[in-house]
């Protein structure tokens, strides 16, 4: 039986993933969008850090808010005009994202499903 006291935290766990992959859609949509603004410096949203330390911190997980965010890189210069957005980089970055958010996505469906089935099974 699916534990009452890791079920909310494992769905906030993917819940906080999610949404930092919904904010890097975002963020990398508009460095894309400005790979011909003159001095126009990409960025990118980080929580994969955050992420990890939440993970080590098992037990305290769901406990503590902790929101994405988002650094923007200012030390690169991909052309002349100071722009830095190489738009071959962004499209990998977009297309991982995209894997990563549906991983997400099935593994918070896979959590629901197990718990539909604990209370089916309850009710028999």
């Amino acid at each position: 039986m699916i534990s009452q006291a890791i079920f909310p935290k494992v769905v906030k766990f993917l819940e906080r993933g999610l949404d930092a992959s919904s904010l890097r859609n975002a963020v990398l949509a508009d460095n894309l969008a400005n790979v011909d603004t003159p001095g126009f410096k990409r960025s990118d949203v980080s929580f994969e850090g955050i992420l990890e330390e939440e993970t080590q911190r098992a037990g305290r997980l769901g406990n503590q808010e902790w929101k994405p965010g988002t650094v923007v890189d200012n030390h690169t210069s991909m052309r002349q005009d100071g722009n830095n957005v190489d738009i071959d980089a962004e499209m990998t970055n977009l297309a991982e994202n995209s894997i990563y958010y549906n991983a997400l996505v099935r593994q918070l469906t896979s959590q629901f499903a197990m718990l539909r089935s604990a209370i089916t099974e309850g009710r028999r």
